[in-house]
């Protein structure tokens, strides 16, 4: 398959706000939904920042709302994807996933998720991981889509090993993790070459 050109112009691509699963719905975050994402957040605080660091930014529904507000705006400037994942059943909040670190010239995005503990087990990681692949190569005409983990991060890898991406190899010693651990790093990936394969591996 030919390489998709740099896009000049992001702005004026058209990208869906929400994208189903069968039991999840990943949607752009909106006013108001603070209060559920720091509602989740508080609760399972500790748990959260043992991988990741951003917990500490959200001390009160106020910086909760922020940022959900922040993460619509970038959406809508097309800087970056970021989704809640909700239960399509309850409507309950579950976590959350997104295209970050987006590189237009190439183009190419990071895929990112995290979930609540009690959402997990259940396979919605990687339905995120699928819908965040199919919607990077289909509406974003990205020719590549990448991401990363902590090596010792099993539950993460395998996630991503599931939802079908590449392991590209091991970065070693490569970073230090927020709690200033230095850390190896597994990187995965797919690009516009690999995609019909995928797509019909994930179809089958």
């Amino acid at each position: 398959m030919t390489a998709r050109p740099a896009i000049t112009h992001p702005e004026l691509l058209d990208v869906a706000e929400a994208i189903a699963g069968e039991a999840i719905l990943l949607r752009c975050y909106r006013p108001g939904d603070g209060e559920a994402l720091f509602a989740a957040i508080n609760a399972h605080r500790d748990e959260l920042k043992q991988r990741m660091p951003w917990p500490d930014a959200h001390q009160g529904a106020a910086d909760s709302e922020a940022y959900v507000r922040r993460m619509q705006a970038d959406f809508v400037a097309r800087r970056q994807f970021v989704f809640g994942i909700w239960d399509r059943a309850s409507d309950d909040y579950l976590g959350g996933a997104g295209l970050h670190a987006t590189d237009w010239r190439t183009p190419k995005a990071e895929v990112g998720y995290f979930l609540l503990p009690p959402a997990r087990s259940r396979g919605h990681a990687t339905t995120a991981v699928r819908l965040l692949v199919r919607m990077g190569f289909d509406q974003l005409a990205l020719n590549r889509i990448h991401a990363a983990c902590d090596a010792d991060n099993t539950a993460s890898a395998n996630v991503l090993r599931r939802a079908g991406l590449r392991e590209e190899g091991v970065g070693r010693l490569d970073q230090r993790d927020h709690n200033g651990k230095l850390r190896d790093t597994l990187h995965f990936g797919l690009t516009i070459d690999d995609y019909p394969h995928w797509s019909a591996a994930q179809a089958s």
